[in-house]
């Protein structure tokens, strides 16, 4: 089963948050109701628990997914909208600060939230400018 959801989150959730963090338009409406419907599924799977695995300590779809705790709001930010909305996802929220919390975690050197934004603001801009120019637009 943790296969299963560490499957699921990159293939409907990261592609729906990649998207609408580089598109414009219906494209970026419709990936960001992707990325909603995507994490409420998520947010069902935890179901009170406090990791995905259900114990008190991180476990293997934690560490698969675990981009969503400091990616995804990094990507809300460029997108222009509240992917991770504490009321629509108290359950994910709550696992976000536990994960990024964790001493596992939190030892580890994660990059700059400001560079990551600046680099993401960056990358958005010329993924959108290049589909523009595949598309003949």
């Amino acid at each position: 089963m943790a296969r299963f959801w560490a499957r699921f989150a990159e293939e409907k959730l990261l592609y729906a948050a990649g998207t609408s963090m580089c598109s414009k338009g219906e494209e970026k409406e419709r990936a960001k109701k992707e990325t909603i419907e995507a994490l409420e599924k998520l947010e069902e799977q935890l179901n009170g628990k406090k990791y995905f695995g259900g114990d008190d300590k991180i476990g293997y779809l934690d560490i698969a997914i675990g981009w969503i705790s400091y990616w995804l709001p990094i990507w809300g930010e460029v997108a222009s909208f509240e992917i991770l909305d504490p009321k629509k996802f108290p359950g994910i929220t709550a696992w976000k600060t536990r994960f990024l919390d964790h001493p596992v975690i939190r030892d580890c050197s994660l990059p700059p939230r400001d560079k990551m934004l600046e680099y993401f603001h960056k990358r958005g801009q010329e993924i959108y400018n290049s589909r523009l120019g595949s598309s003949g637009k």
